[in-house]
């Protein structure tokens, strides 16, 4: 058999869209759709032995690591926030199958167990943090992201965003009431015996989202102002004061894709026990 000379082998490559480790091209991936982005969820990660696993919003560093193997195999892109933000609010370009992950809570799981494999695969991550729970020590609660360690993500290209100072969680509305998330709805005074007044519930809300900004920009620096609701939940008047507190982009939990109009995020929820790589990738193919 004739053997090619290396620059006729390597022009054969080219056309057939082959490197010489059997990886398709780059240039040769399908676009599954351009000008748009697709932004995923995920919470918690833990070793796939550890007592209780697996739970609701939790996902197995085996299983991380393939949904990032599974990614790239099939052409997505994963581009860091800041690149999406000027995407949405700038109207930058974005490269075709871009992806963008974001984590929910801050747990510190996000430092010592998910950012390893980020690094290992090379591609950035963003972490939405509630203040409350990195600031004060709590010690019934599962641990969450330390400043320093925020610090170092942030000097590593990963991004930290609000989740809220102080709200999430539920609270009630009126005596024996069923609780309902603080920044959606006014809260009941025990005190005083009566519900927040409408201007007391739009202080309220505005005033966490407000300082969480601020405790973003003394600990971390400058950064573009974000915000995800907790448990997606948001009305009008929290939409008035995230605009208020000068937040550009709102991340939701209803799954879709992004366009740059889109101000109310789209996320696809990849955070789960049972959200296999394959099922990963067929998930996101709907929204192609």
């Amino acid at each position: 058999m004739r053997r090619l000379i290396p620059g006729l082998a390597f022009l054969l490559l080219l056309l057939t869209g082959v490197t010489l480790t059997g990886h398709t091209l780059q240039s040769e991936v399908e676009a599954h759709y351009e000008n748009k982005v697709i932004v995923l969820l995920y919470h918690d990660v833990q070793e796939p032995e550890a007592a209780g696993f697996p739970q609701p919003s939790t996902v197995s560093t085996v299983q991380f690591d393939a949904h990032l193997k599974a990614l790239k195999d099939h052409g997505y892109q994963i581009i860091g926030m800041e690149d999406y933000v000027r995407f949405a609010l700038q109207g930058k370009p974005v490269p075709a199958n871009a992806v963008v992950l974001t984590f929910d809570d801050g747990y510190e799981s996000f430092y010592t167990r998910a950012y390893p494999i980020l690094q290992k695969h090379g591609v950035p991550a963003s972490n939405f943090m509630i203040g409350a729970l990195s600031d004060t020590y709590h010690p019934d609660a599962e641990p969450h992201l330390t400043w320093d360690q925020m610090r170092e993500l942030v000097r590593a290209g990963y991004g930290i965003y609000s989740h809220t100072y102080d709200s999430h969680r539920m609270l009630h509305t009126a005596p024996g009431g069923q609780p309902q998330p603080a920044l959606t709805h006014p809260a009941y005074l025990t005190q005083r015996n009566r519900t927040e007044s409408a201007e007391e519930y739009r202080r309220r809300i505005r005033s966490d989202l407000t300082f969480m900004n601020e405790r973003l920009r003394a600990e971390l620096g400058n950064h573009s102002r974000l915000l995800a609701f907790p448990y997606g939940a948001y009305n009008e008047e929290t939409l008035q004061a995230a605009e208020e507190a000068g937040i550009g982009l709102l991340f939701t939990i209803k799954e879709g894709i992004n366009t740059a109009a889109d101000r109310l995020v789209y996320r696809i929820n990849a955070g789960e026990p049972y959200m296999t790589a394959d099922a990963l990738i067929a998930t996101i193919s709907k929204y192609h």
